[in-house]
């Protein structure tokens, strides 16, 4: 059996199938929301409103919300010491 050729193994080997099935229906979804939702809003920032898209507003929304989850922790662990 040592005269065998080993097989490379593929970059999906190790994850199992089902959550490469899931990770491409949540991209697709994704995807999907942002398409369906490209209509325009106006947005009021207290001092002048600005008329842009809803896909603009989620991705804005969605990288403020990864930005604070990522900043607070750390501070807040910061000011406890």
């Amino acid at each position: 059996m040592a005269d065998e050729p080993q097989l490379q193994r593929s970059r999906t080997e190790g994850i199992p199938r089902w959550k490469l099935i899931l990770w491409a229906a949540i991209a697709i979804y994704a995807v999907i929301f942002l398409l369906v939702n490209s209509g325009r809003e106006d947005v009021n920032f207290v001092f002048f409103t600005v008329k842009t898209r809803q896909i603009w507003l989620i991705l804005i929304s969605m990288a403020l919300g990864a930005a604070l989850a990522s900043i607070l922790p750390r501070w807040w662990r910061s000011r406890d010491r």
